[in-house]
């Protein structure tokens, strides 16, 4: 009988095995084990999800779209490291979601959109890793972003023709779709409005600005389920120094990068401070805000193509967009740092330049700025629970909760309200991409998709509301926790959304 020998150790007496020896069949055991381990785990856990179909009835046309603006310079500063205007404005850059003519088809049947990433990745990735102070590892940034995102497609059609007005669905839920008596009143109505000679459609537009270190792409579920409802989305690429990175494609060809800006990227005089660096990206989304509106109109007339200096898009359906749009119908909105800028446009609501009716502001931040008080159109303020529940100091004005119910009480038709369980990002597309991760990170308690399905619900029924004036949804609610997080005297008021999560709604519009 053999004998494995032991070490001896001096001291009290112990023994210390000897470590077994690395035997073939031991790593043949390690290995298996190792990769069932991992097969198992990624096939219950994957790492990425697919962005689920939208919600409305219409299939979604997706359209990138660059045209060229009257050059201007919003702020004078330039960029230390190349001398160049840090605030100028050559191009307005787009993503347009629209509801298309195509039939809905299941997701084997239907072509796929433009990847979820946009190209070149490396560029996302070096911007992000600038945005966090490490340049040098821009590599790993842009692996890392193509190893969770780079399988992701926007679902939809790349340059679908729009929905004709004879193919328009008047009932929001899809009801009366294939019957001829409302084929042929939609198509009444249209030939109505044109005779009249104010050209414009039955299509209702959205202006969607992004928040800080976002992109246009950021929100595609959330921003293409509400044109599946029949409305014409675009969303802006600021190009403020606000994102990571992006590029400008001038009309002679060539190309203009623009990274995320810090104040040490900037030279003025005088010097800026941390708020004149906001306002400047705030008056600068603005005027990009201002030029899609522009760019609606100018789609909806017809008279001259638009130009698209985006490379490799395709543009064979931007003449489909003639006399379509409602262009006395422009809702603009936005998510944190845009939520800021879509309430500072609603200061010029109803002037020629922006003819806007109404605003949607999710999540407004709480380090962009003082927030717009003068506002005369309807708007609705939703939040998350963590953005509503972590309350912050805000700029002389109390906490942030209480700076914006103040404003939110003093417009004439404004709700302000609570969607508990979710977080900062959660109306953005990261939740569905990398679910289980950022409810790791975030520590959310609502299902990602229920989330975004109650905050395209609560757009979609105040987008309603614009247009009809009737009241749908949580927006038929009455207040339920004014106090918000400073409600300690008695339990938190809810009330339940289309989908089952709860709301607490602080502010609703005043009775007549």
């Amino acid at each position: 009988m053999a004998f494995r020998m032991s070490r001896f150790v001096p001291g009290p007496a112990r023994f210390v095995p000897r470590p077994s020896r690395l035997t073939p069949r031991r790593l043949l055991f390690i290995t298996s084990a190792g990769v069932l381990f991992w097969f198992l785990f990624f096939s219950l856990t994957p790492i990425t999800s697919p962005l689920p179909p939208y919600t409305g009835p219409h299939e979604v046309g997706i359209l990138d779209v660059e045209t060229e603006v009257q050059k201007r310079t919003i702020h004078d500063a330039i960029l230390k490291a190349t001398g160049e205007k840090a605030f100028q404005l050559d191009t307005l850059a787009i993503t347009l979601y629209y509801p298309s003519s195509l039939p809905l088809a299941s997701p084997s049947q239907r072509p796929w959109a433009r990847p979820w990433l946009p190209q070149p990745v490396s560029l996302i990735g070096e911007g992000y890793a600038r945005l966090a102070g490490v340049s040098k590892l821009s590599s790993v940034f842009t692996f890392g972003l193509w190893l969770l995102g780079s399988s992701t497609v926007i679902p939809g059609v790349v340059d679908a023709p729009i929905l004709s007005s004879a193919e328009q669905i008047l009932g929001e839920d899809g009801s009366g779709a294939g019957e001829f008596g409302k084929i042929m009143s939609a198509a009444e109505q249209e030939h109505k409005e044109l005779k009249r000679g104010d050209g414009l459609g039955s299509l209702p537009c959205v202006v969607f600005t992004h928040g800080m270190a976002g992109m246009s792409q950021s929100y595609a579920h959330y921003l293409g389920s509400i044109a599946s409802h029949g409305y014409v989305v675009a969303a802006v690429e600021h190009r403020d120094g606000s994102g990571p990175g992006t590029i400008v494609h001038h009309p002679d060809g060539t190309e203009r990068k623009v990274w995320h800006m810090k104040l040490k990227d900037l030279e003025a005089d005088p010097p800026m401070t941390d708020l004149d660096l906001k306002a400047a990206q705030l008056n600068f989304r603005e005027a990009e805000i201002s030029e899609t509106i522009k760019l609606f109109a100018q789609l909806n007339a017809g008279d001259a193509p638009v130009v698209n200096l985006k490379p490799d898009s395709p543009r064979n359906a931007l003449p489909g967009f003639k006399n379509r749009l409602n262009l006395s119908a422009v809702t603009v909105g936005g998510h944190s740092y845009g939520a800021t800028g879509a309430m500072q446009a609603l200061k010029s609501a109803g002037s020629k330049t922006m003819p806007i009716n109404g605003g949607i502001a999710l999540d407004p931040g709480k380090g962009s700025g003082p927030l717009n008080k003068d506002i005369d159109v309807p708007i609705l303020v939703m939040q998350s629970g963590e953005w509503t529940e972590k309350q912050t100091a805000f700029y002389d004005e109390g906490w942030h909760f209480e700076a914006v119910k103040n404003i939110i009480d003093n417009v004439k038709e404004g709700w302000f309200m609570t969607l508990l369980g979710t977080a900062h990002p959660s109306c953005t597309d990261a939740p569905l991409i990398v679910p289980w991760i950022m409810k790791m990170v975030t520590g959310t308690t609502l299902s990602s998709k229920v989330a975004l399905k109650e905050y395209i619900d609560a757009s979609v029924a105040f987008l309603e509301y614009l247009r009809t004036g009737e009241k749908k949804g949580v927006l038929e609610s009455g207040v339920t926790n004014a106090g918000g997080p400073f409600t300690h005297d008695k339990p938190h008021g809810k009330v339940q959304g289309p989908d089952g999560a709860d709301w607490e709604v602080h502010t609703v519009p005043k009775s007549e």
